[in-house]
Order: structure tokens, then C-alpha cells, then sequence
């Protein structure tokens, strides 16, 4: 009995100093991959089909953020990154919110990538919770449907379109501009609001045409704004339907300025474009990172591992680094449930958090505090470069400063 006794004493004693060393790694999980809990981001943008070029690149800053975080640990459990390819199209976004809202350690969601698939998934992520963080999607519309849980990350297009009209207005000084869409919630919007601005300014639009973005023949618009002999045209949409309308604008005899957004801003836009690129100008609520002192560090990182950095990929780091640091706040031991309200209180406390693009502080609605002149920049394309080149801040752009 007496031995017996000791031998359960023992046994005791083992179990406890097991338990003891399971709930302290429980409670002080590092990132460095030896945490045994672990916390999944999920992303989800077009990685496939026709604009591809610009959800990839969103992809990539959102991972090079999430393994930069596991690799300098702080987090107290282990990152993993789930990735949902909506291929831009907001009729798969729903499924594919469902798959990531199902996860069951998701804490947020650094996306979707387009307003489309930001409007159709959105109610999804709010209705269980999840914090959601658009890097890329401008369309104002995503803000007005009372989301507790929607944070954006760029300027929206009530202050990117006034600066393209602004832009078009006292640079180009045209005395008429042809506003086209590709009947997107993102495009249409965006087009209404330069249109807007530049009816108050006093310059003639004509337009609104609609282009099919499905249709690779844009003829009977090319006809259309011939006949209204304008000397700038604005397009609101994406690279994909950007590059072959300008191409078959100058084609068709029109030699207006071709004048865009940041959906068109990717080099892929040159080659469908031909000859016609030279001389195009998008706006965009993204800053140039090679141009950024603070950024140095990631365009070394990412021009290493990826070749180049792409538009709205910084963007997409401080995004993802927001939500990193909201979870370094959370307790690895605490439910998924209560890191993502704590994602979500921390995100809406945020006052001039400093990122490597700009600084954050959230409107109640979810919007950015932006300042136009700083925070909406113009490109340029150049054609030995093959790609978009920063002018600068529209500030001081239009400025002439």
C-alpha cells in the first residue's frame, strides 16, 4: 500500500507539471512556430481570371506581411494565411465568404481585393463578426450599410474622383470629356463622381457611355465619343477593358488624353493598349512605396522575393500589419470569438497608427481619415519603363509644386 501510494503521489505530481507546462505554452505561445495554437487570416481577391495582375499583387503584401510576422514572432499564436481566389467576380464572393466565415480559427479577413465582391460578402463577415479590412476596394457604397466589422484601408472614390476631375479640369484644361464605365458598382460609381466634378467646374461631359466588359468590341462606344469630339476621356474600370478601349479609341480617330483610375493602374495595361498607352494618366489612393522613406525596408523585401511591387501591395502590408497588431493585444488562449471583437475594438481605436504608406485613424463607418492632396497620387505611363510611373501627390501635382 505504501509504495502504492508513493507511486500515485508520483503520477500526481507528473500530470500537474504536464498541465502546468501545457497552459504555459498555451498562455505564452510565440510565433516562431513552436505555439501550439494557431490564428488564420484569410484573403480573398481575383488570383485568376481576367485581373489577375492586380489581385495577386494585393495577395502578396498581405504574405509577405503575415510571414514577416512569423518570423520576428510577438504574436501569441502561429499566423497562417487562407487564401479564396474570387476571380474578382462578386456572384462567387458569398461561397467563398461562407468557406472563410466556416473557418473555425479565422480572426479576420484582409479583403476582398474589388468593390463588387466588398458589397456581396460584406453582410456575411459582419453577421459573424469577423473584422474585414478592404486594401484595394474604393467604392463608397461598402461604408453605407452600417458594418461594424469593415474597415478600409485606402481612400475611397468620393476622394479620388473629385481629384480626377480636379486633375483633368486644371492640367489637361479640356473644353469637353467623354466619361465612360464598364457598368461595374466600382466603375459606374466612379465615373459618376468625376462627371460630377466636372460639371460644377464648368466643363462640358459627354456621356456617361457604357461599355459590355464582357464584349472585346467597343466600336459603337468608339463612335459615340468620335462623334462628341472630346479632347480628354475618362475611363472608370479596370485594366482588362482599359488597355483595348484606348487602343480602339485612337484607332477609330480619337486623340483625347486617356485619362483612368487605379483599376487600370498595372503594366498589364500597356500591352493591350499598344501604341495608344503613351501618354495615359490614372489616378490612384495609393501612395508610390519607392517613394516612401518608410517603405524602404518592404520594397527591398518584396522586389527580392516577388521581382516588383505592384499597386495597392503596400497598401495590403499595412492592412494585414494592422490586424497583426491588434492580435499581438489578444490572449492565445482567449475564443476566436473574443479576438475578433478585440480586432475589431482595436481597429476602431486607432489614431494615427503609423504605417510604411501613411498613417490610419477610422471614421465610426469604416472609412479612412484621408487627405486627398496627400493621399491620391498620379501616374503616368511610360513606355520604356512599360509600366505606370508616379508624377506625385495630386497635391502637388496639380499645384504644379
Amino acid at each position: 500500500m505504501m509504495v502504492s501510494r508513493r507511486l500515485r503521489s508520483v503520477a500526481l505530481v507528473a500530470v500537474l507539471m504536464l498541465l502546468a507546462v501545457s497552459c504555459s505554452n498555451k498562455n505564452n505561445n510565440s510565433a516562431s512556430g513552436g505555439s501550439n495554437c494557431t490564428w488564420t487570416i484569410g484573403t480573398m481577391g481575383a488570383l485568376s481570371g481576367p485581373a489577375a495582375a492586380l489581385g495577386q499583387v494585393i495577395e502578396q503584401g498581405v504574405a509577405y506581411a503575415v510571414d514577416s510576422a512569423n518570423k520576428k514572432g510577438g504574436v501569441p499564436c502561429k499566423l497562417s494565411l487562407l487564401k479564396e481566389d474570387s476571380q474578382g467576380d462578386p456572384t462567387q464572393a458569398p461561397g467563398l465568404a461562407r468557406k472563410l466565415a466556416q473557418t473555425s480559427d479565422l480572426v479576420a479577413v484582409v479583403g476582398p481585393y474589388f468593390s463588387g465582391e466588398s458589397n456581396a460578402s460584406g453582410p456575411l463577415f459582419n453577421q459573424a463578426g469577423i473584422p474585414f479590412i478592404t486594401p484595394s476596394a474604393t467604392d463608397p457604397a461598402i461604408a453605407q450599410h452600417g458594418w461594424n466589422t469593415f474597415f478600409r484601408a485606402v481612400a475611397n472614390d468620393a476622394d479620388q474622383g473629385p481629384v480626377a476631375a480636379q486633375y483633368i479640369g486644371s492640367v489637361l484644361k479640356p473644353s469637353s470629356v467623354a466619361v465612360i464605365d464598364d457598368n461595374s458598382d466600382y466603375g459606374k460609381t466612379l465615373a459618376g463622381i468625376v462627371a460630377s466634378g466636372l460639371n460644377s467646374s464648368g466643363t462640358t461631359v459627354q456621356g456617361p457611355y457604357h461599355i459590355d466588359p464582357k464584349s472585346n468590341d467597343y466600336s459603337a462606344v468608339v463612335a459615340q465619343v468620335k462623334n462628341a469630339n472630346p479632347q480628354a476621356v475618362y475611363f472608370g474600370g479596370y485594366y482588362p477593358q482599359a488597355g483595348p478601349l484606348d487602343f480602339q479609341l485612337k484607332q477609330g480617330g480619337v486623340s483625347a488624353t486617356f485619362v483612368s483610375d487605379d483599376g487600370t493602374k498595372d503594366p498589364a495595361f500597356g500591352p493591350l493598349a499598344k501604341t495608344a498607352a503613351a501618354g495615359a494618366i490614372v489616378t490612384c489612393p495609393c501612395a508610390d512605396p519607392t517613394k516612401l522613406p518608410a517603405a524602404q525596408a518592404f520594397v527591398t523585401g518584396v522586389k527580392a522575393q516577388y521581382g516588383r511591387v505592384g499597386t495597392f501591395e503596400a497598401d495590403a502590408f499595412d492592412a494585414t500589419n494592422l490586424v497583426i497588431n491588434a492580435l499581438k493585444k489578444q490572449s492565445g488562449s482567449a475564443s476566436v470569438t473574443d479576438v475578433r471583437s478585440g480586432i475589431v475594438s482595436t481597429l476602431h481605436g486607432l489614431h494615427a497608427a503609423p504605417g510604411i504608406t501613411k498613417t490610419y485613424t477610422f471614421k465610426s463607418d469604416g472609412n479612412l481619415v484621408v487627405d486627398p492632396a496627400r493621399d491620391i497620387w498620379i501616374y503616368k505611363w511610360s513606355t520604356p519603363a512599360k509600366d505606370f510611373k508616379s508624377v506625385g501627390p495630386s497635391g502637388k501635382v496639380i499645384s504644379g509644386g
